[in-house]
């Protein structure tokens, strides 16, 4: 059931047992959207459980919020009475949380990827929304209870990671309206652009120098792409959330349209898109089973480095289709 905003709030005014999950790797917009839902939700009188999808650590990049704590999913050992997926378009993105979402008596999903695909019972969405982090704002709102600069920091933090710092083609006239009032209850926009995006270590600025260094061009001079490895970040001690702004530089390489970073992940391959013109990233990812947006998207695939980059390459021309 698609529900707007009034009857997601209808559907949450009776307190539960709940949990909320994000999607593996957990973006700002996962993570803000999800623990300014929580927060909506204890002042609602719910009791409620972060979970993290996969893992026992939640990124670093994003502990300086305050009350920045998750349960491991695997470890969830409960029957909720309402789980909610916060920013995943699909069950599979759950990681550990999908099991805990079979055994939730309701679930809902918030969330604004173009490529949702009806797996829970009731979805509350909208693709052309700038974040997740912007519908969990308008839920804030129209609860009528009083915002928190809490709730407004960690829906800013979603709305500036997910467009960018207010760069992307997704940011809208919204976006600037939602920002404003989020700062003007209480976020902190100098202060958690300086969190996000100006606290890197020195081995996560070599690591940037080693991806500047790899650049190269397909298509072209269309694409431009360049790749990370496990001994890249073995060697230099660098972990994963510290790599979130590789696919921007890439992006910024001017006289290019689209940007593609390929990262070693466990044997496998992650691979990142981006796009700065009119080109549906977001299409070309779910024809390898993964997914995203227009301009933002991704999928990871079991090959070895060299063979993903053989084989996306060798499509490069499809980005343009």
């Amino acid at each position: 059931m698609t529900l707007n905003i009034e009857q997601t709030l209808a559907l949450l005014r009776q307190p539960r047992e709940t949990v909320i999950c994000g999607h593996v790797n957990p973006d700002g917009d996962a993570i803000g959207s999800g623990l300014a839902l929580a927060e909506l939700l204890r002042a609602m009188g719910h009791r409620v459980t972060s979970l993290l999808a996969k893992g026992d650590k939640p990124p670093e990049l994003y502990s300086f919020f305050k009350g920045y704590s998750f349960t491991p999913a695997n470890e969830y050992q409960g029957d909720p009475e309402l789980f909610i997926v916060v920013d995943s378009p699909n069950k599979q993105r759950l990681g550990d949380g999908a099991a805990v979402f079979d055994r939730a008596a309701d679930n809902l999903v918030i969330d604004h990827h173009p490529d949702y695909d009806g797996f829970a019972r009731h979805y509350c969405g909208n693709p052309a929304a700038s974040a997740t982090g912007l519908l969990i704002w308008q839920l804030i709102k129209a609860s009528k209870l009083a915002i928190t600069p809490q709730m407004a920091e960690y829906c800013y933090v979603a709305l500036m990671t997910d467009t960018g710092r207010f760069a992307f083609q997704n940011t809208s006239a919204e976006s600037f309206i939602a920002a404003g009032e989020m700062i003007a209850a209480g976020a902190d926009a100098t202060d958690a652009s300086m969190q996000v995006y100006d606290s890197k270590s020195l081995d996560a600025l070599r690591l940037d120098a080693r991806l500047i260094s790899r650049i190269s061009y397909a298509a072209g001079g269309r694409v431009v792409y360049s790749w990370v490895t496990e001994a890249d970040f073995a060697e230099l001690d660098v972990v994963r959330d510290e790599t979130e702004g590789l696919p921007t530089i890439l992006r910024s390489v001017k006289g290019t349209e689209i940007a593609i970073l390929l990262r070693e992940e466990s044997g496998r391959v992650r691979v990142n898109l981006r796009a700065k013109g009119g080109c549906d990233v977001g299409e070309f990812a779910r024809r390898f089973g993964g997914g995203g947006h227009k301009s933002a998207a991704g999928f990871t695939i079991d090959k070895t480095l060299e063979e993903a980059q053989a084989l996306i390459l060798g499509k490069a021309d499809c980005l343009f289709c």
